[in-house]
């Protein structure tokens, strides 16, 4: 059981979600937390960040085997900053990426779930900026890594 799957079924910690958001091949990225308070956690690149906070709704994706795995965030846009930055990623031509992260309140160094996700969908209305974000980096992450083959783990024949 992962430390977010114990959180759910003891009730302990809080969880703090974090979002990241940069466009391809840019270095610099937004940060947000959900809530009021701003957080200073470690990345899993080994970077420390401080996440401002600012009001965050998340939709995750079904656990199922559809081929369509899409999460729905939805920041606040009151200042606007959120709309005109990401409309200057768009008109330039720049795929966005967003970094969906949770971390629990007793231990901020590390993040205890990760989302790389790029953004599909964009809408802005009553001071809310939704995003629709897909997984779409799924091929490129089994190279370099061993496959699970009959030659490595025999056991496979019989399954």
């Amino acid at each position: 059981m992962n430390p977010i799957e114990q959180c759910y079924a003891s009730g302990g910690d809080m969880i703090i979600k974090t979002i990241e958001t940069r466009a391809e091949g840019e270095p610099d990225s937004m940060l947000f937390s959900q809530g009021f308070d701003d957080w200073t956690c470690g990345t899993e690149d080994g970077r420390t960040l401080t996440f401002p906070g600012i009001a965050i709704e998340d939709a995750l994706p079904k656990n199922d085997s559809s081929g369509y795995q899409s999460l729905n965030i939805a920041l606040d846009n009151t200042t606007g900053d959120v709309q005109k930055v990401v409309e200057g990623y768009k008109a330039a031509g720049k795929r966005i990426l967003m970094i969906h992260r949770e971390y629990l309140e007793s231990d901020l160094s590390y993040p205890t779930s990760v989302y790389h996700l790029t953004v599909l969908n964009r809408e802005y209305a009553d001071n809310t900026a939704t995003f629709s974000c897909g997984f779409f980096d799924l091929l490129n992450t089994g190279y370099p890594r061993d496959k699970l083959t009959t030659l490595v783990a025999p056991g496979l024949t019989y399954i």
